[in-house]
């Protein structure tokens, strides 16, 4: 998407995404001392965690297709998505989406498979956009890669899939550019604009990218963020010298609270839900991120949102004890809104997907957020972990 945020479709909530969200923001800040109230925060994820949220995607869209059908209805909507594929998409229904409709939760990876999907169901760009952050719980369009922007021109331009399938096909040979001389904002709406595929495969074939060269602004802000975490490191240590990798190693620490690398092997992740769990940052991919090496949007958007909580709360601690100040109920929900809204306008000014409350790690980062000690809450609730 474009990284300007009035080109930001707002998540639209229902009755229940609301819910989550004011029991979430505004209820009466939890003690992080209390084993209850972190139990809490963590009970409310994992029942989002379960909830078969693709699946309801799905029903709903092919209800509104006219194929009345709920989430449990697994055999009649595989019956209708192969049905779709043959006649829309002119391929059989891979095995990674039958699996999916039979109840596998998708993951992270096969985006072509994603995309393919929304095409069967017949959804236009926005439903796209809105279908992969509240039911894929993805990003929508990396728009600097190619198949993306394949999709992203074709979807926007209402091409039939017919067009999908050539220009892939077209622009398989595109060589990746060694340098992001483009801005994410300036791709997105260059392809907004185009509606000539010749055009298109010519602005694509000079304007596709590797991992290495995405997301350049929010591996900036990313940096910038690390370095004043680690400028707090240094003035917090006794000791003189800290080296690159133990100060690394400290950051993981500060942010979530246990040094990620030297959990016991074999440590199983039951207590917490799998969204909040992978692709948390360690020493490993924190050093990748410095350096500029390939890393995945899911680390990157977390690893932002960990040290947007951790900066942001440190230094309202410090302007609270320079003024001997105790926040009340509504300085504390005040806060939470301007770090909600902090937060949000840079997911959205890198292109990450926007902060979405039935996410099991928004959540959790927002109840934490919503905290007489914020930092400490989360900490405390990796504990259980």
């Amino acid at each position: 998407m474009s990284t300007k945020k009035e080109h930001i479709p707002e998540l639209p909530r229902n009755e229940y995404t609301e819910i989550i969200y004011d029991e979430t923001c505004f209820d009466d800040p939890i003690n992080p001392e209390s084993a209850e109230d972190v139990a809490a925060g963590i009970e409310r994820a994992m029942k989002l965690e379960a909830r078969p949220i693709f699946l309801e995607g799905v029903s709903a869209r092919l209800t509104q297709l006219g194929v009345p059908c709920t989430a449990e209805d697994n055999e009649r909507m595989l019956a209708e998505i192969k049905r779709r594929y043959d006649e829309l998409l002119g391929f059989s229904c891979p095995r990674t989406v039958k699996e999916w409709i039979k109840g596998t939760t998708p993951g992270v990876t096969n985006r072509k498979n994603k995309y393919d999907l929304c095409y069967a169901l017949e959804m236009d760009f926005q439903q796209t956009f809105f279908f992969f952050q509240k039911h894929f719980l993805s990003l929508p369009f990396i728009i600097k890669a190619k198949i993306d922007a394949v999709f992203l021109y074709c979807l926007y331009h209402h091409k039939p899939y017919s067009v999908v399938t050539e220009l892939l096909e077209r622009s398989k040979g595109f060589v990746s550019q060694e340098n992001a001389h483009t801005s994410t904002s300036q791709i997105a709406a260059m392809i907004f604009d185009i509606d000539d595929d010749e055009k298109f495969l010519r602005y694509l074939s000079e304007h596709c990218y590797d991992n290495e060269q995405q997301f350049q602004l929010a591996r900036s802000i990313i940096n910038k963020e690390i370095d004043v975490l680690k400028s707090r490191i240094i003035e917090d240590d006794l000791a003189d010298i800290i080296s690159p990798n133990r100060l690394n190693s400290l950051t993981i620490d500060a942010l979530l609270g246990y040094r990620y690398q030297s959990r016991e092997k074999g440590h199983n992740d039951i207590n917490l839900p799998k969204h909040f769990t992978e692709s948390l940052p360690n020493d490993v991919n924190l050093g990748k991120i410095i350096n500029g090496n390939k890393i995945s949007y899911e680390v990157l958007r977390k690893t932002m949102m960990l040290l947007k909580l951790y900066n942001y709360y440190r230094a309202a601690e410090a302007e609270d004890r320079k003024d001997g100040y105790e926040p009340d109920k509504y300085e504390i929900n005040k806060r939470l809104m301007d770090f909600f809204e902090e937060l949000n306008d840079t997911l959205i000014s890198c292109g990450f997907a926007q902060l979405y409350v039935r996410h099991p790690f928004d959540c959790l980062l927002l109840y934490c957020a919503n905290s007489h000690d914020p930092i400490l809450t989360l900490h405390l609730l990796n504990e259980r972990n």
